[in-house]
């Protein structure tokens, strides 16, 4: 039996906090440099380099785990992660495009609890041709992501912020700018088996190409594991603001958009060293084009396996008929691999 505590004083000072000092930030940043733009360049910051994530179907901003660095989820969930936690992360990704990425918790008496983050991805090498067909040499490119991380506790919540910082390079074309996470954390019951995740991501400013579309987006979800079941589930909704398409408030809203929305996760708890993971993210499957769409597209899954004071996770991610992506994720505490 689940019992729910609410706390009127918590919750008042928790929303009187998120209005008072983000709500100006959010808007300045959001509204002048979201709304106008054109183009797509930093759709690598939404590709997850975490192979915990990626078996859970890509989206997760409410699961507590101290065997993996989620800040960059929602920088909230960083008050659970462990001090001196590093993760080690590698993506085989679409076609020739690779991605890595390391992520680092820790604390200090003067900050506290504090995150450290760095993701990039190689996307290879191909022939570049002009509107004539002329041969103009070999088109490379490479993105960067580097994020700080802060969380604080107040009672049952947890607020947390990203700070990062995001260049795409494409051949000899940059751009680059500032982006902020502004993520909260609600536990509404007694124990932490059920949660309640929000997160906005992604909206900031640029220096440089002002044309740029920023990959803002807003995912609520929630985390519960029923009592005596050896079972975990997560569900969460992303883009619900939409903002991939600049004409989606006009467009019919139709039930396959809304699925589309939809992430769903689960975990089968065998021991405390052997966790099976699957997922369903029903985007990947509706974005494909069935032609080149198999049974499998938008399933996921994987395992995490404890060997001593390692943890390893493997991830697989059904996209279409060539297949899917791999993903594997290293995780170790330096404070337990000394002692």
């Amino acid at each position: 039996m689940i019992y729910i505590s609410f706390s009127f004083k918590s919750i008042y000072s928790f929303l009187f906090f998120l209005i008072r000092n983000l709500s100006l930030i959010f808007f300045l940043f959001f509204y002048n440099n979201f709304i106008y733009s054109q183009s797509n360049v930093f759709e690598f910051v939404k590709i997850p380099v975490n192979s915990k994530l990626t078996s859970l179907g890509g989206y997760n901003v409410s699961l507590s785990s101290d065997e993996n660095n989620f800040f960059n989820l929602n920088p909230a969930l960083l008050d659970n992660g462990r001090n001196k936690n590093i993760s080690l992360n590698f993506i085989d990704y679409i076609a020739s495009i690779k991605g890595t990425s390391i992520n680092y918790i820790d604390s200090l008496k003067s900050i506290g609890k504090f995150g450290i983050g760095i993701k990039h991805f190689n996307y290879g090498k191909t022939n570049s041709y002009d509107a004539l067909g002329n041969y103009l040499g070999e088109l490379n490119g490479n993105s960067i992501e580097l994020t700080l991380s802060k969380s604080k506790k107040l009672g049952q919540f947890i607020y947390g912020v990203n700070l990062k910082y995001v260049l795409s390079k494409i051949k000899n074309i940059n751009n680059n700018g500032i982006l902020f996470d502004i993520g909260g954390l609600f536990y509404p019951t007694y124990n932490k088996d059920f949660t309640i995740g929000i997160s906005l991501k992604n909206f900031g400013f640029l220096f440089d190409n002002l044309n740029t579309i920023l990959p803002f987006d807003i995912q609520i979800g929630s985390s519960i594991k029923p009592e005596y079941m050896p079972l975990r589930f997560s569900f969460t909704v992303f883009n619900i603001y939409g903002g991939d398409n600049l004409n989606y408030n006009r467009e019919k809203l139709t039930l396959n958009k809304l699925i589309s929305k939809i992430n769903f996760g689960s975990e089968i708890l065998i021991n405390k060293n052997i966790i099976l993971q699957a997922g369903y993210n029903f985007m990947n499957r509706n974005d494909i084009n069935y032609k080149f769409s198999n049974r499998n597209s938008g399933f996921s899954y994987g395992i995490l396996l404890k060997i001593k004071r390692i943890c390893i996770n493997y991830a697989r991610s059904m996209h279409n008929i060539q297949g899917g992506t791999n993903s594997i994720n290293l995780s170790l505490n330096f404070k337990q691999l000394i002692n």
